[in-house]
């Protein structure tokens, strides 16, 4: 009776689902070489390492917004990566030219 009792609780606490959601080790690790290619890339550049950072954080708060209006499960990479790939050549290719032509004519904003 006792084993049939335990069973019983296990296979509640399988079927409780918690709140929220979870991000796994590999959203991360893409996440992270995501931001470590830019720096990589830009030879240290703030300009694109901290767009690439700033895009991935975004791309997660879509990516909990629509997971809180359509609550199922959705895979949190494609938004974020996407954010990021594009911040990360408009920052490359646009933005950080024109911020060094500013620094260059000692412009400051």
């Amino acid at each position: 009776q006792r084993r049939e009792g335990e069973q019983e609780e296990e296979e509640e606490e399988e079927q409780e689902e918690p709140r929220g959601f979870k991000l796994g080790l590999g959203d991360f690790i893409f996440y992270s070489i995501l931001v470590g290619k830019a720096a990589h890339d830009s030879n240290g550049d703030w300009v694109i390492i901290s767009s690439c950072f700033v895009a991935i954080v975004i791309g997660l708060c879509v990516t909990s917004l629509i997971l809180g209006m359509v609550r199922r499960a959705l895979p949190a990479l494609p938004i974020s990566i996407f954010f990021g790939l594009m911040f990360y050549f408009s920052s490359r290719f646009l933005l950080s030219p024109f911020v060094s032509v500013l620094a260059t004519a000692q412009v400051f904003i």
